[in-house]
Protein backbone atom coordinates (compact mmCIF):
# COMPACT_ATOMS: atom_id res chain seq x y z
CA UNK A 1 0.00 0.00 0.00
CA UNK A 2 1.08 3.46 -0.72
CA UNK A 3 2.08 6.18 2.00
CA UNK A 4 -1.00 6.77 2.98
CA UNK A 5 -3.12 10.39 3.19
CA UNK A 6 -4.33 10.22 7.01
CA UNK A 7 -8.28 10.55 7.63
CA UNK A 8 -8.61 14.35 9.30
CA UNK A 9 -5.76 15.85 7.69
CA UNK A 10 -6.04 18.51 5.28
CA UNK A 11 -4.49 16.51 2.44
CA UNK A 12 -7.31 13.88 3.07
CA UNK A 13 -10.40 14.72 1.08
CA UNK A 14 -12.09 11.56 -0.20
CA UNK A 15 -10.66 8.19 1.16
CA UNK A 16 -8.94 7.00 3.51
CA UNK A 17 -7.68 2.73 3.93
CA UNK A 18 -6.41 1.85 7.17
CA UNK A 19 -6.04 -1.38 9.11
CA UNK A 20 -7.55 -1.01 12.29
CA UNK A 21 -6.35 -0.47 15.88
CA UNK A 22 -8.16 -1.98 18.65
CA UNK A 23 -9.19 0.24 20.83
CA UNK A 24 -10.89 0.45 24.41
CA UNK A 25 -12.99 3.34 23.84
CA UNK A 26 -15.73 3.85 21.26
CA UNK A 27 -15.27 5.65 18.18
CA UNK A 28 -17.35 8.40 16.83
CA UNK A 29 -16.15 8.83 13.45
CA UNK A 30 -17.25 11.82 10.91
CA UNK A 31 -16.98 10.25 8.28
CA UNK A 32 -18.62 6.99 6.32
CA UNK A 33 -17.17 3.89 7.37
CA UNK A 34 -16.67 0.52 5.73
CA UNK A 35 -15.75 -2.01 8.05
CA UNK A 36 -14.26 -5.28 6.02
CA UNK A 37 -13.40 -7.82 8.33
CA UNK A 38 -10.63 -10.40 6.18
CA UNK A 39 -10.28 -12.82 8.83
CA UNK A 40 -12.34 -14.52 11.91
CA UNK A 41 -12.20 -12.93 15.15
CA UNK A 42 -13.50 -9.36 14.42
CA UNK A 43 -16.29 -8.27 17.05
CA UNK A 44 -18.03 -4.52 16.47
CA UNK A 45 -18.91 -3.11 19.21
CA UNK A 46 -21.98 -0.18 17.87
CA UNK A 47 -23.59 1.52 20.43
CA UNK A 48 -24.71 -0.69 23.01
CA UNK A 49 -24.18 -3.89 21.70
CA UNK A 50 -21.59 -6.26 19.66
CA UNK A 51 -21.62 -8.10 16.71
CA UNK A 52 -18.90 -10.96 15.48
CA UNK A 53 -18.17 -10.46 12.06
CA UNK A 54 -17.87 -13.21 9.27
CA UNK A 55 -15.50 -12.87 6.49
CA UNK A 56 -17.62 -11.71 3.59
CA UNK A 57 -19.57 -9.75 5.73
CA UNK A 58 -19.51 -5.90 5.56
CA UNK A 59 -20.65 -3.18 7.92
CA UNK A 60 -21.58 0.48 6.55
CA UNK A 61 -21.65 3.16 9.01
CA UNK A 62 -22.61 6.69 8.42
CA UNK A 63 -20.89 9.95 10.54
CA UNK A 64 -21.17 10.10 14.24
CA UNK A 65 -22.43 6.38 14.77
CA UNK A 66 -19.65 5.25 18.21
CA UNK A 67 -18.19 2.00 17.36
CA UNK A 68 -15.00 0.08 18.25
CA UNK A 69 -13.43 -3.46 16.76
CA UNK A 70 -11.67 -5.92 19.17
CA UNK A 71 -10.01 -8.25 17.60
CA UNK A 72 -9.35 -12.25 19.00
CA UNK A 73 -6.93 -14.41 17.71
CA UNK A 74 -8.61 -17.14 15.56
CA UNK A 75 -6.96 -20.09 16.87
CA UNK A 76 -3.32 -20.11 16.40
CA UNK A 77 -3.10 -18.29 13.35
CA UNK A 78 -2.48 -15.10 14.78
CA UNK A 79 -4.22 -11.40 15.20
CA UNK A 80 -7.19 -11.09 13.18
CA UNK A 81 -7.60 -8.93 10.34
CA UNK A 82 -10.01 -6.38 9.22
CA UNK A 83 -10.02 -3.29 6.52
CA UNK A 84 -11.52 -0.49 7.89
CA UNK A 85 -12.16 2.53 4.79
CA UNK A 86 -12.98 6.30 6.31
CA UNK A 87 -14.37 8.29 3.49
CA UNK A 88 -16.71 11.56 2.65
CA UNK A 89 -18.80 13.00 0.11
CA UNK A 90 -17.13 16.41 -0.15
CA UNK A 91 -15.00 15.78 -2.73
CA UNK A 92 -17.47 14.87 -4.98
CA UNK A 93 -19.58 17.97 -5.05
CA UNK A 94 -23.39 18.60 -3.73
CA UNK A 95 -24.56 18.21 -7.43
CA UNK A 96 -23.22 14.53 -8.23
CA UNK A 97 -24.57 14.05 -4.86
CA UNK A 98 -27.89 14.88 -5.77
CA UNK A 99 -27.86 13.48 -9.46
CA UNK A 100 -30.55 11.29 -9.92
CA UNK A 101 -27.63 9.08 -10.70
CA UNK A 102 -26.65 8.67 -7.18
CA UNK A 103 -30.01 8.59 -6.15
CA UNK A 104 -29.82 4.63 -4.80
CA UNK A 105 -26.59 5.24 -3.16
CA UNK A 106 -27.43 8.14 -1.27
CA UNK A 107 -30.29 6.14 0.12
CA UNK A 108 -28.25 3.76 1.39
CA UNK A 109 -25.73 6.50 2.60
CA UNK A 110 -28.62 7.60 4.64
CA UNK A 111 -29.97 4.28 5.67
CA UNK A 112 -26.37 3.46 6.79
CA UNK A 113 -27.12 6.13 10.32
CA UNK A 114 -28.88 2.62 11.32
CA UNK A 115 -25.10 0.41 10.67
CA UNK A 116 -26.27 -1.85 7.74
CA UNK A 117 -24.43 -5.41 7.61
CA UNK A 118 -24.19 -6.49 3.99
CA UNK A 119 -23.49 -10.27 3.57
CA UNK A 120 -21.95 -11.26 0.28
CA UNK A 121 -21.19 -14.58 -0.11
CA UNK A 122 -19.17 -13.60 -3.44
CA UNK A 123 -17.10 -11.56 -1.44
CA UNK A 124 -14.35 -11.34 -4.17
CA UNK A 125 -16.75 -8.95 -5.96
CA UNK A 126 -16.53 -6.32 -3.01
CA UNK A 127 -12.72 -7.16 -2.92
CA UNK A 128 -12.29 -6.27 -6.36
CA UNK A 129 -12.96 -2.50 -5.50
CA UNK A 130 -11.39 -2.69 -1.93
CA UNK A 131 -8.13 -4.39 -2.38
CA UNK A 132 -6.49 -2.01 -5.73
CA UNK A 133 -7.35 0.53 -2.93
CA UNK A 134 -4.69 2.92 -2.21
CA UNK A 135 -4.79 6.51 -0.10
CA UNK A 136 -3.17 8.11 -3.51
CA UNK A 137 -4.49 10.88 -5.39
CA UNK A 138 -4.68 9.25 -8.84
CA UNK A 139 -8.51 9.04 -10.62
CA UNK A 140 -8.70 5.16 -10.08
CA UNK A 141 -9.05 5.74 -6.76
CA UNK A 142 -12.39 7.50 -6.89
CA UNK A 143 -13.52 5.03 -9.54
CA UNK A 144 -13.13 2.21 -7.24
CA UNK A 145 -14.73 4.01 -4.27
CA UNK A 146 -17.77 4.27 -6.45
CA UNK A 147 -17.86 0.97 -7.58
CA UNK A 148 -18.13 -0.24 -4.17
CA UNK A 149 -20.79 2.36 -3.09
CA UNK A 150 -23.21 1.18 -6.37
CA UNK A 151 -22.00 -2.41 -5.73
CA UNK A 152 -23.61 -2.27 -2.69
CA UNK A 153 -26.48 -0.15 -2.78
CA UNK A 154 -27.63 -2.81 -5.61
CA UNK A 155 -27.87 -5.63 -2.76
CA UNK A 156 -30.14 -5.63 0.27
CA UNK A 157 -28.64 -5.57 3.33
CA UNK A 158 -28.79 -8.41 5.94
CA UNK A 159 -30.00 -6.34 8.24
CA UNK A 160 -29.83 -3.15 10.45
CA UNK A 161 -27.75 -3.14 13.70
CA UNK A 162 -29.52 -0.17 15.30
CA UNK A 163 -33.40 -0.01 15.64
CA UNK A 164 -33.07 3.21 17.11
CA UNK A 165 -30.34 5.56 16.29
CA UNK A 166 -28.73 7.14 18.91
CA UNK A 167 -29.18 11.25 18.50
CA UNK A 168 -25.74 11.72 18.06
CA UNK A 169 -25.27 9.46 15.01
CA UNK A 170 -27.90 11.73 13.05
CA UNK A 171 -26.35 12.95 9.98
CA UNK A 172 -28.83 15.35 9.61
CA UNK A 173 -28.12 16.84 12.86
CA UNK A 174 -24.32 17.27 11.79
CA UNK A 175 -25.24 18.72 8.42
CA UNK A 176 -26.93 21.40 10.09
CA UNK A 177 -24.62 22.07 12.58
CA UNK A 178 -22.08 22.83 9.53
CA UNK A 179 -25.10 25.19 7.75
CA UNK A 180 -25.16 26.64 11.30
CA UNK A 181 -21.07 27.33 11.29
CA UNK A 182 -21.28 28.86 7.67
CA UNK A 183 -24.19 31.13 7.77
CA UNK A 184 -22.40 32.07 11.51
CA UNK A 185 -19.10 33.20 9.39
CA UNK A 186 -20.98 34.19 6.45
CA UNK A 187 -22.65 36.70 9.19
CA UNK A 188 -19.68 37.92 10.44
CA UNK A 189 -17.12 37.83 7.70
CA UNK A 190 -15.78 41.32 8.43
CA UNK A 191 -15.19 40.75 12.52
CA UNK A 192 -12.59 39.65 13.95
CA UNK A 193 -13.56 35.39 14.42
CA UNK A 194 -12.41 32.33 15.93
CA UNK A 195 -12.68 29.06 16.69
CA UNK A 196 -13.69 29.92 19.74
CA UNK A 197 -16.47 32.20 19.12
CA UNK A 198 -18.22 29.83 16.53
CA UNK A 199 -17.45 26.70 18.49
CA UNK A 200 -19.48 28.80 21.10
CA UNK A 201 -22.31 29.16 18.99
CA UNK A 202 -22.85 25.90 17.82
CA UNK A 203 -22.35 25.24 21.63
CA UNK A 204 -19.89 22.62 21.22
CA UNK A 205 -16.03 22.89 22.47
CA UNK A 206 -13.01 24.11 20.76
CA UNK A 207 -11.29 21.27 19.84
CA UNK A 208 -14.46 19.00 19.18
CA UNK A 209 -15.24 21.75 16.89
CA UNK A 210 -12.28 22.06 14.93
CA UNK A 211 -12.34 17.82 14.39
CA UNK A 212 -16.13 18.36 13.48
CA UNK A 213 -15.19 21.05 11.17
CA UNK A 214 -12.26 19.93 9.29
CA UNK A 215 -14.02 16.52 9.68
CA UNK A 216 -16.91 17.53 7.20
CA UNK A 217 -15.81 20.26 5.35
CA UNK A 218 -12.21 18.97 4.14
CA UNK A 219 -10.27 21.68 5.29
CA UNK A 220 -9.50 23.60 8.45
CA UNK A 221 -11.12 26.21 9.71
CA UNK A 222 -8.86 29.07 9.37
CA UNK A 223 -8.08 27.77 6.08
CA UNK A 224 -11.71 27.94 4.88
CA UNK A 225 -12.12 31.60 6.98
CA UNK A 226 -9.11 32.69 4.73
CA UNK A 227 -10.25 31.58 1.71
CA UNK A 228 -14.03 33.32 2.13
CA UNK A 229 -12.08 36.45 2.94
CA UNK A 230 -10.45 36.61 0.10
CA UNK A 231 -13.79 35.56 -2.30
CA UNK A 232 -15.54 38.22 -0.54
CA UNK A 233 -12.09 40.53 -1.85
CA UNK A 234 -12.24 39.52 -4.72
CA UNK A 235 -16.54 40.41 -5.54
CA UNK A 236 -16.04 43.92 -4.06
CA UNK A 237 -12.58 44.20 -6.16
CA UNK A 238 -14.62 43.87 -9.18
CA UNK A 239 -17.89 45.55 -8.22
CA UNK A 240 -17.03 48.21 -6.01
CA UNK A 241 -14.12 51.64 -6.18
CA UNK A 242 -13.62 51.31 -2.68
CA UNK A 243 -9.82 51.11 -2.05
CA UNK A 244 -7.48 47.79 -1.45
CA UNK A 245 -7.35 49.03 1.76
CA UNK A 246 -10.84 49.60 2.64
CA UNK A 247 -12.19 46.06 1.09
CA UNK A 248 -9.40 44.27 3.27
CA UNK A 249 -10.44 45.89 6.54
CA UNK A 250 -14.58 45.36 4.85
CA UNK A 251 -13.32 41.30 4.56
CA UNK A 252 -12.05 41.08 8.12
CA UNK A 253 -8.26 41.05 7.62
CA UNK A 254 -6.17 43.18 10.32
CA UNK A 255 -3.56 44.81 8.13
CA UNK A 256 -3.01 45.99 4.71
CA UNK A 257 0.35 43.30 3.93
CA UNK A 258 -1.59 40.29 5.55
CA UNK A 259 -4.48 41.03 2.89
CA UNK A 260 -2.50 40.95 -0.03
CA UNK A 261 -0.17 38.38 1.20
CA UNK A 262 -3.18 36.18 1.09
CA UNK A 263 -5.10 37.11 -1.64
CA UNK A 264 -1.86 36.53 -3.49
CA UNK A 265 -1.17 33.51 -1.84
CA UNK A 266 -4.94 32.11 -3.22
CA UNK A 267 -5.81 33.97 -6.47
CA UNK A 268 -1.75 34.09 -7.62
CA UNK A 269 -1.68 37.92 -7.84
CA UNK A 270 -2.33 41.11 -6.05
CA UNK A 271 -5.21 42.48 -5.27
CA UNK A 272 -4.56 45.53 -7.52
CA UNK A 273 -3.76 43.45 -10.47
CA UNK A 274 -6.46 41.41 -10.05
CA UNK A 275 -8.72 44.29 -10.17
CA UNK A 276 -6.92 45.44 -13.58
CA UNK A 277 -7.22 42.34 -15.06
CA UNK A 278 -11.31 42.36 -14.92
CA UNK A 279 -11.05 46.02 -15.47
CA UNK A 280 -13.75 45.12 -18.12
CA UNK A 281 -16.21 44.12 -15.68
CA UNK A 282 -16.14 47.36 -14.08
CA UNK A 283 -17.65 49.32 -16.49
CA UNK A 284 -20.77 51.34 -15.39
CA UNK A 285 -19.63 51.14 -11.71
CA UNK A 286 -20.00 55.03 -11.49
CA UNK A 287 -23.64 54.90 -12.24
CA UNK A 288 -24.37 51.37 -10.02
CA UNK A 289 -26.00 51.10 -6.76
CA UNK A 290 -23.29 50.98 -4.14
CA UNK A 291 -22.47 47.63 -2.31
CA UNK A 292 -22.80 48.19 1.35
CA UNK A 293 -20.13 46.66 3.43
CA UNK A 294 -20.05 45.73 7.08
CA UNK A 295 -17.43 48.83 8.25
CA UNK A 296 -20.55 50.80 6.38
CA UNK A 297 -23.40 48.78 7.82
CA UNK A 298 -22.00 49.47 11.62
CA UNK A 299 -20.90 53.00 10.91
CA UNK A 300 -24.69 53.81 10.34
CA UNK A 301 -26.16 51.26 13.01
CA UNK A 302 -23.99 52.60 15.67
CA UNK A 303 -25.23 56.06 14.74
CA UNK A 304 -28.90 55.48 14.86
Amino acid sequence: MCPRVIASTPKFLMFDLQKVNETEHMIFGADYIVVAPRTAGCTLHLASTHYRLKVGQLVLLAPFNPFRLSLLSPGRQGKADCDVLHFRLNALGQTFVDSVQFKAIKQMLDDSRSGLLFDDPHSEAVRQYIEPMENTFDFIQVLNLLGLLNHLSAKQPLRCLINNCVEISNSKRAEDRVQMALKYIDQHLGEPISVAKVADHLHMADSTFSRFFHANMGTTFRQYLIEQRVRQAARFLVTTDWSISHIGTEVGFSSLSNFNAKFKGLLKATPREYRAKHIDMRKGIDTSRSVAGQVTKQFYDNAS
